[in-house]
């Protein structure tokens, strides 16, 4: 795939439309085994600690060496020295960014459509050296502290800079923002196309973008697709199986934990939901069902994680495709589940398991074929080098 990128565009999606499916696929992969349960007013913080240790007892179904259940009983003794209120979630202004190591600075790896960024006219690549007059310069953790600080405090001046453009300063305006990040696909040189998945939230967003636009890259005749998992911090198994259902006929997963087990998958654009013996329980058509037949690459990253690292091995064992990049962060084999809490609050615990269709287990991370460092400081400066080495990358077209 020797080519240069070309021009940008994005095919908006629709909605997966509203099933019983929908409610039943509540199995998830994310990278942490318990979401953070926070005291409200009208819940006393240790009863929700008791509530979710509970569950913890009766359905944590990951891999840890040790059950997580010996560890509440100091877990709860300094929650009742520490605890005395609620966090709120603060506003962002739309900046996914990574800290560059021996460096300074912060770069950008991507911006929320609809964002104060966004309007900004940030972009990926961009390089923010100060804040508020600040230098961004200390240790890596430093750096990110201090922009969750000025986004915290409110309007924020950034001095940003583009590789080959003199610096500029920018105003931030801290604000709700969007929650989809939505696939987008953009045409590179000699037919390639370039699809960057920056989550797998919400599943029917993504699941309906992901096979439009790879119907519309079959329907011009693209000669390769890239399909770019980097820093995809992952969503849900109804994403990974549906999606993959866009490279190859058929997709599964199988899971397995103290109160789990059951099934997905996806035949011809058709996703079912399986139990123990088999039986479809619950079943729903794609809206769109695309199918793509050429030169397939994978990029990858250390911060690919869960279920974006199950999509990416499902990609380079059954359809074929060369994954270039960095190992993945090694959580993609086991799933997590959302359970509602008394205060109206959602405890996401691991629950189980995950195996291949045919009942081999998955592996935890992502080995790339070719390995190339994803450094933030190269795309600053203008290279991105796992994507230009993919696009160097002879793939022979799959029968």
């Amino acid at each position: 795939m020797d080519r240069r990128r070309r021009s940008t565009n994005r095919i908006g999606g629709g909605l997966w439309r509203r099933s019983a499916l929908r409610c039943a696929l509540t199995l998830w992969c994310v990278g942490w085994a318990l979401g953070a349960a926070v005291a409200q007013a009208d819940a006393p913080a240790l009863t929700l600690f008791d509530e979710v240790a509970q569950h913890l007892r009766l359905a944590y179904g990951g891999r840890a060496e040790i059950h997580p259940s010996q560890l509440l009983p100091t877990a709860r003794e300094a929650l009742v020295a520490r605890c005395d209120g609620w966090v709120d979630c603060p506003e962002h202004v739309g900046l996914v960014v990574r800290a560059p190591r021996g460096s300074s600075g912060l770069v950008v790896l991507d911006v929320v459509p609809g964002s104060a960024a966004a309007r900004a006219d940030i972009t990926r690549g961009d390089r923010i050296l100060a804040l508020d007059g600040v230098p961004l310069a200390g240790a890596a953790c430093e750096r990110l502290g201090q922009l969750e600080d000025a986004v915290a405090g409110g309007c924020v001046r950034a001095l940003v800079l583009r590789a080959g453009a003199p610096p500029r300063r920018v105003d931030l305006v801290p604000g709700p923002v969007p929650r989809e990040r939505p696939p987008s696909l953009t045409w590179l040189a000699d037919g390639v196309g370039w699809l960057r998945v920056p989550s797998l939230l919400p599943a029917e967003v993504v699941v309906t973008d992901v096979h439009l636009l790879v119907a519309v890259a079959t329907s011009v005749g693209a000669d390769g697709s890239i399909v770019d998992l980097r820093d995809n911090l992952g969503g849900t198994y109804a994403a990974v199986v549906a999606a993959a259902c866009a490279f190859q006929p058929t997709v599964g997963r199988l899971f397995v934990g103290p109160m789990v087990g059951f099934g997905l998958l996806c035949d011809e654009g058709l996703l079912r939901l399986v139990d123990p013996f088999g039986q479809t329980r619950v079943s729903d058509t794609l809206p769109v069902a695309a199918r793509w037949g050429g030169e397939l690459v994978v990029l990858v990253n250390a911060h690919t994680l869960s279920c974006a690292e199950s999509l990416a091995w499902e990609l380079q064992r059954h359809a074929g495709a060369r994954v270039v990049g960095e190992a993945t962060a090694g959580l993609a084999d086991t799933a997590v589940q959302t359970l509602p809490l008394s205060n109206g609050m959602r405890l996401v615990l691991t629950v189980a398991t995950v195996y291949d269709l045919d009942g081999s287990p998955v592996p935890a991370r992502v080995t790339p074929d070719v390995f190339v460092l994803d450094d933030p400081l190269r795309l600053a400066e203008g290279h991105d080098d796992p994507l230009d080495v993919a696009l160097r990358l002879p793939v022979p077209r799959r029968p």
